[in-house]
């Protein structure tokens, strides 16, 4: 077993409120499980910065007995004096299916179900039962992490055994994603990639992708080739090691597994970006609290202290700037009135101008529809009757046979659905008719 000893801090870059520096405390066990190996990083976190505590690894896990390599670590937290920690435990890459999904306007507490709508067409395992985690990448953007329920349980199986309780069963972008934003603030574009024995794992975010995960078998360069490609980067877009991308830790302390480091970032402290967690909530355990009510009750002092300076006087201020926009207001509320008044004589007048139009519009009209009826009602048809209406015209007279008509007048590109609207009468040589056709392009009712 070898251990780092971390003994100072550094500084972190300011560029995050320092109210959110402040509620940075907390130490977190990083554990990123490899083909054969568990890679463990303990990282104690502060305002000023990230410490690492101590790293080890676990060799040959896989083929161990649980219980056996388990009391290899529990030893190591306990030299370490941290005996009482819950792990973040990444799973290897190839074992999680990662997607990224855009839901514009979706809020946190709506992406469970949006996602579990979507969740058969983002894994390739058919009806096998799956787990998944999520995590927000963008303000529209969620990164979606997939497990075979089976592999999980598995995982989570194996822990329990060793006797390490685990908060956490995540994944590497969600908590790279998460470190990279303790400190500081989003970094507009960046690509950054771990190696391991034959495979390339390249992580990325850039203005056109907001998170990008993949690993590779090809040689690094190609795997950065592609990468930069994916995520609309140019071609001379400088790539760093996963190392190099994180947070330092103080004192310039090695990094032996940028990944291992980056899940005890993201695991150190609740007040960390949120990251996708596989494992279920009610299956999560936690950190002790205690270590947490010093800086708590120094919070309180310090809420206290500034609640005169920040809240009291404000309050004050805004009241009396409140009470001055209320007298404006009041002396500008003749003037809105009649405002109001003009904004009502005006819509009127518009409305008498719109009826006289349409008056005027409707006169030539009806001279259409009778020039109409003259064309499609030649002798010996005649009429006795005609009643022109806005959407319809009722037509009465006397033809040899009257059938005929109703086809005649739908024939017309001015009228259509003609009826009867009274029964078809006989006198000695005519029949006498009287039917209701309507006017196309007509939607207003009027009763005859």
């Amino acid at each position: 077993m070898t251990a780092t000893e971390a003994v100072s801090t550094a500084k972190s870059p300011s560029t995050l409120p320092a109210w959110r520096h402040a509620l940075l405390f907390g130490t977190g066990l990083g554990i990123a499980a490899g083909a054969r190996d568990l890679n463990i990083a303990l990282v104690r976190t502060r305002p000023s910065g990230a410490t690492l505590l101590a790293e080890t690894t676990i060799a040959d896990f896989r083929s161990r007995p649980a219980a056996d390599w388990g009391a290899e670590l529990l030893r190591f937290l306990a030299a370490s004096g941290q005996s009482r920690l819950a792990a973040t435990v990444l799973l290897p890459r190839d074992e999680v299916i990662v997607r990224t999904l855009n839901l514009p306007g979706v809020a946190d507490k709506d992406v469970p179900g949006a996602v579990e709508l979507q969740i058969e067409t983002l894994h390739p395992w058919g009806d096998e039962e799956v787990a998944s985690g999520w995590s927000r990448a963008g303000a529209n953007s969620i990164m979606v992490g997939i497990v075979r329920r089976a592999l999980l349980d598995s995982y989570e199986t194996l822990f329990s055994e060793a006797g390490i309780p685990l908060a956490a069963i995540t994944f590497s972008p969600a908590v790279v994603h998460s470190a990279l934003r303790i400190w500081s603030a989003a970094p507009e574009s960046i690509l950054c990639f771990s190696a391991g024995q034959n495979r390339t794992e390249v992580y990325g975010e850039s203005e056109g992708r907001a998170v990008y995960s993949a690993e590779f078998s090809a040689d690094r360069e190609r795997a950065l080739a592609v990468s930069r490609a994916e995520l609309r980067l140019t071609p001379d877009h400088p790539a760093q090691t996963l190392a190099e991308a994180l947070p330092r830790p103080a004192g310039g302390a090695t990094v032996a597994s940028a990944l291992a480091w980056a899940a005890g970032l993201a695991g150190s402290t609740g007040r960390s970006p949120k990251f996708a967690n596989l494992l279920p909530p009610e299956r999560r355990a936690s950190h002790d609290r205690m270590q947490y009510l010093f800086p708590i009750m120094l919070a309180a002092v310090l809420v206290v202290a500034l609640l005169a300076a920040f809240v009291v006087f404000p309050a004050i201020e805004e009241r009396r700037y409140r009470n001055d926009l209320t007298a404006a207001v009041r002396g500008l509320e003749p003037a809105a009135l009649r405002a109001q008044s003009l904004d009502k004589r005006i819509a009127a007048e518009r409305t008498r101008i719109a009826t006289l139009d349409d008056f005027r519009r409707r006169s030539q009209a009806d001279l259409d529809v009778l020039n109409e009826l003259t064309r499609l009602l030649p002798p010996p048809v005649w009429t006795n009757a005609i009643e022109i209406y806005p959407d319809s015209v009722t037509i009465a007279g006397e033809a040899d046979q009257a059938a005929p008509l109703l086809k005649i007048l739908d024939s017309s590109p001015l009228f259509q659905n003609s009826e009867f609207s009274a029964s078809v009468t006989r006198n000695k040589d005519n029949e006498l008719f009287r039917i209701r056709t309507m006017r196309r392009g007509r939607t207003g009712r009027t009763t005859p």
